[in-house]
C-alpha cells in the first residue's frame, strides 16, 4: 500500500472519533454546561482530517503514487468527512446547538445519492469510467469544509457561507451530470450492436 493511500485511510479514521466528540459536545449543551474541550478536540480532527487531504495529494502526484485504489478512497473520505460533520452540526441533540442549516445536509446528501447513482449506472453501461474530479467540485468541497470549520470555530458567518458552497455544489453536479451523458452516448455509440447496425446500413 503506498503512503498516500495510508494518509486516506488515517483520514477515513478521524471521521467517527470526530462523530463521537462532536456529539459530547451537543450533549454538554443539553446538560446546560457547554464543554468546549470536545468542540475544540472536533475541530482538530476535522482540520487534521481537511489538511491530510491535500498531503495525500501531494504525496501521490511528487511520488508518483498515484493509484486506481486512491483515486475511489479519497473522494470517499471527503464525502464522508463532509457528510459526518454535517451531520452533527445540524443534527445535534440541542437544538439551540445546530449552527448551520438542515437544508445544507440535505442538499450534500441528494448531490452525493445522484452522483454515486450516476458513476454505479455508467460502470454496469461502460466498464471503465474516468474517474477526474473538475475544479467546481474541488471549489465545493473547499467551501464546503470552510463552513464547517467556521460552524466549529462559532463564527458569524458559518450559516452564511453556506451559499457560496451552495453554489458550486449545483454547477459542479450540473458538470458531472453533462461528462455522464456524454461517456454513457460515446459507450452507446461504440457498442457492438451500434456497429452491427451501422455496418448493416452501409451494406443498403
Amino acid at each position: 500500500m503506498t503512503w498516500a493511500n495510508r494518509v486516506t485511510i488515517a483520514r477515513l479514521l478521524c471521521i467517527p472519533a470526530m462523530a463521537v466528540v462532536l456529539w459530547q459536545y451537543g450533549k454538554s449543551q443539553t446538560e446546560g454546561a457547554a464543554d468546549d474541550r470536545f468542540r475544540i478536540a472536533g475541530l482538530s480532527l476535522f482540520l487534521a482530517a481537511a489538511l491530510s487531504d491535500a498531503l495525500d495529494g501531494y504525496i501521490a502526484r511528487h511520488w508518483r503514487q498515484q493509484s486506481r485504489l486512491g483515486k475511489i478512497l479519497d473522494p470517499l473520505a471527503d464525502k464522508l468527512l463532509l457528510l459526518v460533520s454535517l451531520l452533527c452540526l445540524t443534527t445535534l441533540p440541542s437544538p439551540q446547538s445546530a449552527p448551520l442549516p438542515f437544508w445544507f445536509l440535505v442538499l450534500v446528501l441528494i448531490r452525493d445519492v445522484f452522483l454515486l447513482g450516476g458513476i454505479g449506472f455508467l460502470f454496469f453501461r461502460k466498464r471503465e469510467v474516468p474517474i477526474h474530479p473538475h475544479w467546481t467540485g474541488k471549489a465545493a468541497t473547499f467551501f464546503s469544509f470552510i463552513t464547517v470549520a467556521a460552524a466549529l470555530l462559532k463564527l458569524s458567518w458559518a450559516a452564511a457561507s453556506c451559499w457560496i458552497a451552495a453554489v458550486f455544489l449545483i454547477l459542479s453536479t450540473c458538470f458531472y451530470f453533462a461528462r455522464g451523458l456524454r461517456i454513457l452516448v460515446q459507450s452507446v455509440s461504440c457498442s457492438p450492436l451500434a456497429s452491427s447496425r451501422s455496418g448493416s446500413a452501409s451494406l443498403r
